[in-house]
């Protein structure tokens, strides 16, 4: 900012205006892919939680019932923007595998778009490279 003469007012330039507004813009660059992959890794919770509650009420199902079910809606899973969840049943409804796949934006998260959570409890059982997922 230049010294005026009294009586007048102070103001910017328009190169110190052009300067912080280049500023911005170069901050907002830099910070906008972190904040992105940020919420990615934020939504990862709600798979993994919502396998685990799908888990649980199998259990209860498993005891009630004396197998388990492939019905969602049994297992009072909600439904979710971001996750399809699947269950597959196999050894004449005595073993289970329930899956978490990504869509919409949140297949941008690549590494981690697929969850699985079996009957003994093991995650990610045929790509264990992603079990940090679950952190």
């Amino acid at each position: 900012m230049r010294r005026s003469k009294p009586g007048k007012q102070h103001a910017f330039s328009l190169i110190e205006l052009l300067i912080v507004i280049a500023i911005i813009g170069i901050l907002a660059a830099v910070s906008y892919p972190s904040y992105q992959q940020y919420v990615l890794r934020t939504y990862r919770t709600e798979a993994t939680t919502t396998l685990l509650q799908l888990a649980n009420n199998q259990a209860h199902y498993l005891a009630d019932h004396g197998s388990y079910t492939a019905d969602l809606a049994v297992l009072g899973a909600a439904s979710s923007s971001r996750y399809t969840f699947e269950v597959l049943l196999s050894e004449q409804n005595q073993a289970y595998e329930i899956r978490a796949l990504a869509q919409g934006p949140q297949q941008a998260d690549a590494p981690c778009s697929l969850f699985t959570l079996n009957h003994l409890g093991q995650r990610n059982q045929l790509s264990p490279q992603t079990l940090s997922c679950w952190d």
